[in-house]
């Protein structure tokens, strides 16, 4: 799935997260929110698009749960959330995961992570993501991985309340 508006929603979403989003807030939510279930119902199923919504409603937590957001907003944010934190299987490729490290350690990594999720990046690579967030291994794959995006999910959820 080809995401039209990715470099846009990154800036949207990284400004949300740094608290100075200069519109609607909400708005970007909704969409955020509308690509996610989007993403999720297409055929066949692209789990980078949906790992690419999903890790951005996340990077917004923060506006969420400070209470600004219309009421009927935040349910609807949480619920997804929560949704996304359950996992089918357990990960048996990977010992850890990015997400263990507390759901506001990597926040500053996300926007390299969301441009490598959808090869949009000419700027990153996964090795710089590596790097910067001290994954050793296979970062590509660990950052991908379901329970990652999970894990974030749940954390962000928790956070909101």
């Amino acid at each position: 799935m080809i995401i039209d508006n990715a470099g846009e929603l990154i800036g949207d979403w990284e400004s949300v997260y740094q608290g100075y989003f200069p519109g609607d807030p909400d708005e970007v939510l909704r969409d955020t929110l509308n690509g996610l279930a989007r993403a999720r119902s297409t055929q066949p199923y692209d789990p980078a698009t949906s790992a690419f919504y999903a890790f951005g409603l996340v990077w917004t937590y923060g506006y969420v749960a400070s209470g600004d957001p219309d009421p009927e907003l935040t349910r609807q944010v949480t619920t997804t959330l929560a949704a996304l934190a359950v996992t089918d299987s357990p990960c048996a490729a990977h010992e850890a995961h990015p997400c263990d490290d507390g759901l506001d350690t990597h926040l500053e990594a996300f926007e390299p992570l969301l441009t490598l999720l959808i090869d949009l990046s000419d700027d990153y690579t996964w090795d710089d993501l590596a790097e910067a967030t001290g994954t050793a291994t296979d970062p590509e794959s660990v950052w991908r991985c379901p329970h990652n995006v999970a894990g974030f999910a749940r954390a962000a959820a928790e956070a909101i309340g």
